[in-house]
Protein backbone atom coordinates (compact mmCIF):
# COMPACT_ATOMS: atom_id res chain seq x y z
CA UNK A 1 0.00 0.00 0.00
CA UNK A 2 1.13 3.75 -0.58
CA UNK A 3 0.35 6.61 1.25
CA UNK A 4 -0.67 9.12 -0.11
CA UNK A 5 -2.89 7.82 -2.63
CA UNK A 6 -2.43 8.95 -6.97
CA UNK A 7 -4.09 7.34 -9.88
CA UNK A 8 -0.36 7.23 -11.18
CA UNK A 9 1.17 4.95 -8.94
CA UNK A 10 2.08 1.29 -9.73
CA UNK A 11 3.33 -1.57 -8.19
CA UNK A 12 5.17 -4.58 -10.24
CA UNK A 13 4.29 -8.09 -9.37
CA UNK A 14 8.25 -7.85 -8.07
CA UNK A 15 6.98 -5.65 -5.24
CA UNK A 16 8.67 -2.20 -6.58
CA UNK A 17 6.29 1.27 -5.95
CA UNK A 18 7.01 3.63 -8.92
CA UNK A 19 5.31 6.79 -7.19
CA UNK A 20 6.02 10.58 -7.63
CA UNK A 21 7.63 12.17 -5.30
CA UNK A 22 5.79 15.93 -4.79
CA UNK A 23 8.73 18.80 -6.43
CA UNK A 24 6.07 22.03 -4.47
CA UNK A 25 5.24 21.17 -0.82
CA UNK A 26 2.94 23.02 1.57
CA UNK A 27 4.08 24.60 4.24
CA UNK A 28 2.37 23.45 7.93
CA UNK A 29 3.48 24.50 11.15
CA UNK A 30 5.74 22.67 13.12
CA UNK A 31 6.00 19.93 10.84
CA UNK A 32 5.51 18.86 7.02
CA UNK A 33 2.40 19.89 4.56
CA UNK A 34 0.15 17.01 3.96
CA UNK A 35 0.72 15.32 1.14
CA UNK A 36 4.40 15.51 1.30
CA UNK A 37 5.46 12.30 3.16
CA UNK A 38 5.02 9.79 1.18
CA UNK A 39 4.31 6.09 3.17
CA UNK A 40 4.55 2.35 2.25
CA UNK A 41 3.33 -0.75 3.43
CA UNK A 42 3.71 -4.12 3.19
CA UNK A 43 1.52 -7.21 4.96
CA UNK A 44 3.22 -10.35 5.88
CA UNK A 45 0.25 -12.29 3.51
CA UNK A 46 -3.31 -11.76 1.60
CA UNK A 47 -5.37 -12.39 4.64
CA UNK A 48 -2.95 -9.95 7.15
CA UNK A 49 -4.96 -6.61 7.31
CA UNK A 50 -2.78 -4.67 9.49
CA UNK A 51 -1.12 -1.86 7.72
CA UNK A 52 1.87 -1.05 9.24
CA UNK A 53 3.26 2.25 7.01
CA UNK A 54 6.89 2.87 7.30
CA UNK A 55 8.10 6.63 5.59
CA UNK A 56 9.84 6.87 2.53
CA UNK A 57 11.75 10.33 3.32
CA UNK A 58 13.80 11.95 5.62
CA UNK A 59 13.09 15.77 6.90
CA UNK A 60 14.95 18.94 6.67
CA UNK A 61 14.41 21.40 8.62
CA UNK A 62 15.10 24.44 8.44
CA UNK A 63 14.87 27.55 11.44
CA UNK A 64 15.22 30.74 9.91
CA UNK A 65 14.41 34.26 11.64
CA UNK A 66 14.60 37.89 10.44
CA UNK A 67 13.82 41.44 10.95
CA UNK A 68 10.02 42.09 9.36
CA UNK A 69 10.42 38.66 6.85
CA UNK A 70 7.44 36.88 5.57
CA UNK A 71 8.60 33.87 3.63
CA UNK A 72 6.50 33.02 0.40
CA UNK A 73 8.54 29.95 -0.80
CA UNK A 74 11.54 28.00 -0.08
CA UNK A 75 13.20 26.48 -2.67
CA UNK A 76 16.08 23.79 -1.96
CA UNK A 77 18.41 22.45 -4.00
CA UNK A 78 21.95 19.77 -3.75
CA UNK A 79 24.87 21.53 -4.42
CA UNK A 80 25.76 18.30 -6.55
CA UNK A 81 22.74 18.44 -8.42
CA UNK A 82 21.22 15.71 -6.52
CA UNK A 83 17.66 14.30 -7.29
CA UNK A 84 15.28 14.91 -5.17
CA UNK A 85 11.44 15.01 -6.50
CA UNK A 86 9.88 13.62 -9.42
CA UNK A 87 9.49 9.97 -10.20
CA UNK A 88 10.95 7.44 -7.87
CA UNK A 89 11.13 3.20 -7.37
CA UNK A 90 10.42 1.92 -3.96
CA UNK A 91 11.39 -1.16 -3.06
CA UNK A 92 9.74 -2.46 0.54
CA UNK A 93 9.69 -6.26 1.70
CA UNK A 94 7.24 -7.28 4.91
CA UNK A 95 9.57 -6.26 8.28
CA UNK A 96 12.25 -4.50 6.37
CA UNK A 97 12.66 -0.40 6.15
CA UNK A 98 11.85 1.01 2.06
CA UNK A 99 14.45 1.72 -0.46
CA UNK A 100 13.96 4.77 -2.83
CA UNK A 101 15.94 4.87 -6.24
CA UNK A 102 15.29 8.29 -8.02
CA UNK A 103 14.87 7.99 -11.94
CA UNK A 104 17.18 9.98 -14.38
CA UNK A 105 14.55 12.49 -15.31
CA UNK A 106 14.05 13.30 -11.63
CA UNK A 107 14.02 16.88 -10.85
CA UNK A 108 16.88 18.09 -8.83
CA UNK A 109 14.96 20.71 -6.75
CA UNK A 110 11.89 21.32 -4.10
CA UNK A 111 9.60 24.37 -3.48
CA UNK A 112 7.95 24.56 -0.23
CA UNK A 113 4.98 26.60 -0.96
CA UNK A 114 4.33 29.13 2.09
CA UNK A 115 0.58 29.80 0.67
CA UNK A 116 -0.34 33.42 1.89
CA UNK A 117 3.48 33.71 3.97
CA UNK A 118 4.40 32.97 7.09
CA UNK A 119 5.64 35.75 9.45
CA UNK A 120 9.22 34.32 10.59
CA UNK A 121 10.64 34.96 13.71
CA UNK A 122 12.96 37.64 14.75
CA UNK A 123 15.70 35.73 16.71
CA UNK A 124 17.18 32.88 16.29
CA UNK A 125 15.81 31.83 19.58
CA UNK A 126 12.40 32.41 18.56
CA UNK A 127 13.25 30.85 14.81
CA UNK A 128 10.49 29.54 12.36
CA UNK A 129 11.04 26.37 11.79
CA UNK A 130 10.05 25.23 8.06
CA UNK A 131 9.89 21.28 7.06
CA UNK A 132 11.00 19.66 3.73
CA UNK A 133 10.52 15.71 2.97
CA UNK A 134 13.61 14.39 0.58
CA UNK A 135 14.34 11.26 -0.74
CA UNK A 136 16.95 9.87 1.89
CA UNK A 137 20.00 12.09 0.15
CA UNK A 138 23.34 12.46 0.81
CA UNK A 139 24.02 16.30 -0.61
CA UNK A 140 28.03 15.83 -0.83
CA UNK A 141 28.74 19.33 -1.98
CA UNK A 142 26.35 21.16 0.50
CA UNK A 143 22.97 22.51 -0.50
CA UNK A 144 21.16 26.04 -1.42
CA UNK A 145 18.27 27.37 -0.09
CA UNK A 146 16.41 30.31 -1.98
CA UNK A 147 13.86 31.95 0.58
CA UNK A 148 11.03 34.23 -1.24
CA UNK A 149 9.63 36.94 0.31
CA UNK A 150 6.22 37.92 0.03
CA UNK A 151 6.67 40.85 -1.77
CA UNK A 152 8.95 38.86 -4.63
CA UNK A 153 12.47 39.61 -2.99
CA UNK A 154 14.97 36.75 -2.64
CA UNK A 155 17.56 35.44 0.14
CA UNK A 156 20.19 32.82 -1.14
CA UNK A 157 22.12 30.68 1.71
CA UNK A 158 24.47 27.79 0.45
CA UNK A 159 26.85 25.55 2.57
CA UNK A 160 29.52 23.46 0.78
CA UNK A 161 29.62 20.37 4.03
CA UNK A 162 27.99 17.70 3.46
CA UNK A 163 24.56 17.29 4.24
CA UNK A 164 23.02 13.80 4.99
CA UNK A 165 19.35 13.44 5.39
CA UNK A 166 17.85 9.63 6.47
CA UNK A 167 14.93 7.91 6.03
CA UNK A 168 12.41 8.83 8.83
CA UNK A 169 14.97 11.26 10.35
CA UNK A 170 14.79 14.95 11.23
CA UNK A 171 18.04 16.76 9.98
CA UNK A 172 17.71 20.45 11.73
CA UNK A 173 19.93 22.77 10.31
CA UNK A 174 21.78 25.52 12.52
CA UNK A 175 18.98 28.80 12.65
CA UNK A 176 19.94 31.76 10.31
CA UNK A 177 19.28 34.90 9.49
CA UNK A 178 17.42 35.88 6.51
CA UNK A 179 18.56 39.81 5.45
CA UNK A 180 16.06 40.61 2.52
CA UNK A 181 17.55 44.36 1.71
CA UNK A 182 14.14 46.12 0.44
CA UNK A 183 14.04 48.95 -1.62
CA UNK A 184 10.81 51.23 -1.65
CA UNK A 185 8.99 52.21 -4.39
CA UNK A 186 10.29 55.85 -4.00
CA UNK A 187 13.91 55.46 -3.49
CA UNK A 188 16.65 54.81 -6.38
CA UNK A 189 18.84 51.88 -5.43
Amino acid sequence: AVYPYSKDIKIAETGVITATLPSEQSYAENSFGLGANTMVAVTKDVDDTFLKFKNVGGYLKLQLYGENITVKSITLTGNNNEKLAGKASITSAYGQSPTIAMSDDATTSITLDCGDGVKIGTTAETATAFWIVVPPTTFEEGLTIIVTEIDGESFTKSTSNAVVVERNTIKPMAAFKVEIEKIHNNQIW
